[in-house]
């Protein structure tokens, strides 16, 4: 049997705990253990703030059993997912359910913020999850806030139209869907900006030596290899520069096909980097 949310199941009996001392201390005067309504409303409290926390650790110890219907719809957007097999698939969907239950995806309207669907939450998780697979924090650090717009977005600190925004201090992620969504359909065609905003993360957060991948970091080796000039990754992003060592990290997981075919030694050195 799968439990969702171990904190619900050890809130249950402190809830009733806290009914039976409440009813009895509003009805009896002078009610002897009233006293004791302190102890599963402080149980509460704790459950409530720390319940992220405690459901994603049940869930490392007892994973929740994969959505079917779910990897059906990954294998048909994710070429890398639909060729995983035995345990490392099984690592994969494990891995996928709990950043889906550690992470806050939002979606960003005129007024408001709502939840995401969960296809598109799983689709957007499965970039992480795909980067880390040799990384034994696959969260990327305490990156925990997923904020999507539409299309591309000013922000008080870029008051300019962009597509991705990665802040590691805050632990902040913002994109606009309409890229990527174009870049999942047609990916030799369009350049993908979640993955650019992911591995920008990842680099920061990590600090792995990336000595031996910087020489194969320019935009010269970029075109060549994905037929992604400079100006036109600019233009998808809408940043007024873009880090070709990011460009190229995310390459390798986008396209590795033409990574290998026009450089096999760029692709070896990123292939001992990643793993």
């Amino acid at each position: 049997m799968n439990i969702y949310s171990i904190s619900h199941i050890l809130a249950s009996p402190l809830a009733l705990i806290t009914l039976y001392l409440g009813y009895n201390t509003l009805t009896q005067d002078n009610y002897p253990h009233s006293i004791w309504l302190i102890v599963p409303i402080t149980g509460l409290v704790l459950l409530y703030l720390f319940k992220p926390q405690i459901d994603f650790w049940w869930h490392t110890k007892y994973p929740i059993k994969f959505d079917e219907e779910l990897g059906k719809f990954l294998a048909s957007k994710n070429p890398y997912y639909a060729n995983l097999e035995g345990e490392e698939k099984e690592k994969f969907q494990n891995r996928l359910n709990l950043y889906m239950e550690a992470r806050d995806f939002k979606a960003v309207g005129t007024n408001e913020q709502r939840d995401i669907p969960y296809d598109l939450k799983a689709l957007l998780s499965s970039i992480p999850i795909q980067m880390t697979m040799h990384k034994e924090d696959f969260l990327i650090g305490d990156m925990d806030r997923i904020f999507l717009y539409k299309h591309p977005f000013p922000t008080p600190g870029m008051q300019f139209l962009h597509t991705v925004e990665t802040h590691v201090e805050d632990g902040v992620y913002i994109f606009s869907l309409h890229e990527f969504q174009a870049a999942v359909h047609e990916p030799e065609r369009f350049y993908n900006n979640i993955w650019y905003g992911y591995m920008d993360a990842f680099l920061k957060v990590y600090k792995d030596d990336t000595s031996k991948i910087e020489p194969f970091a320019t935009f010269e080796n970029i075109e060549q290899m994905a037929k992604y000039t400079e100006k036109y990754i600019l233009s998808i992003l809408g940043l007024k520069a873009v880090d070709p060592l990011v460009v190229l990290g995310a390459l390798y997981f986008t396209h590795p096909e033409q990574v290998k075919a026009n450089n096999p030694e760029c692709y070896k050195a990123l292939e001992q980097f990643f793993s």
